[in-house]
């Protein structure tokens, strides 16, 4: 398999923890939801069960019969407005039999104290600025007819208003109650807001109006529970503090909310609201982990009030049908779910007007799935430790994969580095049978090798036959031209044979030159090593060419103390010669050699120094390679370019460096040896 398609096999492989982790994560949360919803369906069916009787009386009131109250959270301000009531669109609504005059009631508690907003719509409604004296007459008789009983007596109010403002109302009849109300005109009636008396257990209410039919009839119309303008049907005051609430408070688990509904989903009583179990466990990072990983088309939790006065979800409506429901949603900023669930209460009155079976209300309840995110939160911490150790497995696989790729990478460069000797010689690579791109890479290189050792080869021997090849044909045209100098011969032939003669003597000096410089690459592998003190070697090498050369000026500076080294002293010293020679060569008599020694950190340096022409700069990397001259004669076969050559090939086999630059102020040229000393 080609390396390519290993490393994406792998890659591949990875992603199969996300995806397995993802699974494992979304199969787990449906199988807790699952058995939780199971749960909080069994809770409420086991509550609708054992609701006593007693309480069961309350869910039979029909709609008309029960008047839900309101929770208020501050108390509110009697001005005729009723802005700060809470859940005013879910009004009782009552209407006279034309239609024409409308009644929308509201009921609300704050501590013992009842509160009602009435608002009357009434098509024939006369304003009290309006100057008809019938009209203004017929506006003091338009009002609201309020019934009051308590568990001491009954009494009744009558209240109308030609004004808006505040209102003290007194009981008709002499009964001694007094109300406290706001009467505020509207664009099409009338808005009134009062004060209960705080022992009102039930109330019987209406709108009354004066009107005229198409005749000329006189006649009123009416709207709520009156029977005329005496009382009628009487709205029980629930009361969110009963028996009732006290009996589901104790019968729910802590962080759930319930609700007692009647048969038209009318709320009689309701505990909660539901909190979360153990929120504090969950940090952000989880909530964010469970938010990618849950079922993001669950909908959208919408917060249902704290005191409703009526459920109308279609679960709700499911189980006042007689069929259980269940309805999950979710916050819209956290990770937390809801589980809804409302299952029906059937009749359980022995009564002769019982209907067996019959649906008489619903209980609902809703808790807060936090724990089902701890338990899943749990999961995924144990997933997290078994995919950490997938991770390491899989770590340790491709650890396994690199080191397999990085040792062959290894040994295909040592086989490479080993291919080559000391002396140039090529010998095969081991042979190969991998299909990837390694097995390829090393296939080429062997071929490459092959085609280098045969050029090597070849280049190798060269010289050496050309060197033996070339010796006979010099001789015997030396020998012919020493013979036709020995002839008595016309000026202009000598001229030629003299030219002849510097042509050849060049040519027997290049195979010299060659020939040493093969010599010198053979003895570098044999030469003899020892340790020397490289300051008294110098010191003999420098008075030998000022014997040599009397008449310049070749300059000796040593370190204090000396310099010691290992090395092969003929080729230091032969290297030496090749320096200095190069540098009187290159110099006039005028010019100054000045040769010194410094000991570096783990080197000694020797430097050969000449005041002649600067190098140009093209040639600063080129000097050392063979036959590369600076010189302008080079007929004289001494100068063919081999001897700066033969210095980089003995400071390498040392270890060292040579190197060549141009002193500053045009002050000349130095050639500098880096030696190691380890």
């Amino acid at each position: 398999m080609r390396l390519r398609n290993q490393i994406l096999a792998l890659s591949l492989l990875t992603l199969l923890l996300p995806w397995s982790g993802w699974k494992l994560v979304q199969e787990l949360e449906n199988f807790l939801r699952e058995a939780e919803e199971n749960t909080l369906l069994a809770t409420a069916q086991t509550i609708a069960r054992v609701m006593p009787e007693e309480y069961q009386s309350g869910l039979k009131l029909v709609r008309g019969r029960v008047l839900p109250l309101r929770q208020f959270t501050d108390e509110p301000f009697l001005d005729g407005f009723i802005g700060d009531w809470p859940e005013t669109d879910q009004s009782l609504d009552y209407e006279s039999a034309d239609g024409v005059l409308k009644m929308a009631l509201l009921a609300g508690r704050f501590g013992s104290r009842f509160f009602l907003a009435l608002e009357v719509t009434d098509a024939g409604y006369v304003m009290a600025t309006d100057s008809n004296s019938e009209a203004s007459n017929a506006r003091r008789d338009a009002g609201l007819l309020l019934y009051v009983q308590s568990s001491r007596s009954q009494y009744s109010f009558m209240i109308s208003s030609e004004a808006p403002g505040p209102l003290t109302l007194h009981s008709r009849g002499g009964a001694g109650q007094q109300l406290e109300a706001a009467w505020e005109n509207t664009a099409d009636g009338y808005r009134v807001e009062l004060s209960l008396p705080r022992d009102t257990e039930r109330i019987s209410i209406g709108a009354v109006a004066p009107a005229i039919d198409g005749y000329g009839v006189s006649f009123e119309r009416h709207a709520g529970t009156l029977n005329g303008k005496q009382a009628g049907d009487w709205l029980e005051l629930t009361n969110h503090e009963n028996n009732l609430v006290r009996w589901l408070s104790d019968s729910v688990p802590e962080q759930s909310r319930a609700w007692v509904l009647q048969a038209d989903g009318w709320v009689l009583a309701d505990s909660g609201p539901a909190q979360a179990a153990g929120s504090s466990e969950l940090t952000w990072v989880r909530r964010m982990i469970y938010q990618a990983v849950a079922d993001s088309r669950m909908p959208l939790r919408e917060e249902p009030p704290v005191w409703p006065v009526r459920l109308g979800s279609e679960v709700v409506q499911k189980a006042l049908h007689g069929n259980s429901g269940t309805w999950w949603n979710r916050d819209a900023d956290s990770a937390a779910v809801y589980n809804f669930v409302a299952v029906p209460v059937f009749d359980t009155d022995p009564g002769a007007a019982a209907v067996p079976g019959e649906v008489i209300g619903a209980v609902a309840l809703e808790t807060r799935s936090e724990g089902l995110l701890l338990m899943t939160n749990r999961a995924l911490g144990r997933f997290s430790s078994i995919a950490s150790f997938l991770v390491l497995v899989l770590a340790a696989g491709l650890w396994l994969f690199a080191s397999r790729l990085s040792h062959r990478v290894q040994r295909l460069s040592g086989a490479v580095s080993r291919a080559m000797d000391d002396t140039g010689r090529v010998s095969d690579l081991p042979l190969t049978t991998s299909g990837d791109e390694l097995g390829d890479l090393a296939r080429n290189t062997e071929k490459l090798l092959k085609a280098v050792a045969e050029y090597t080869g070849y280049l190798q021997k060269l010289a050496s036959r050309l060197s033996h090849e070339l010796k006979t044909p010099i001789a015997i045209t030396q020998s012919s031209l020493e013979n036709l100098a020995s002839q008595n011969l016309d000026p202009q032939a000598r001229q030629y044979l003299s030219r002849a003669q510097e042509g050849l003597d060049r040519q027997a000096a290049i195979v010299r030159a060659m020939s040493e410089a093969q010599r010198l690459e053979g003895s570098v592998k044999t030469a003899d090593w020892d340790t020397i003190r490289l300051d008294v070697m110098l010191g003999h090498c420098v008075d030998a060419y000022r014997s040599v050369n009397p008449t310049r000026t070749i300059g000796l500076h040593l370190p204090v103390g000396g310099c010691e080294i290992r090395c092969a002293p003929d080729l230091i010293a032969q290297a030496l010669d090749k320096l200095v020679d190069n540098a009187i060569s290159l110099t006039t008599v005028e010019c100054n050699v000045d040769i010194s020694l410094r000991c570096e950190e783990g080197s000694c340096v020797i430097a050969v120094a000449n005041s002649g022409t600067r190098l140009p700069e093209v040639m600063h990397e080129k000097l050392f390679d063979s036959l590369v001259s600076l010189r302008e004669d080079r007929r004289s076969g001494q100068n063919l370019g081999l001897g700066l050559h033969i210095v980089r090939l003995v400071a390498e086999a040392h270890g060292g460096t040579v190197s060549a630059r141009n002193l500053p102020d045009d002050a000349g040229v130095e050639f500098t040896i880096h030696l190691p000393t380890h």
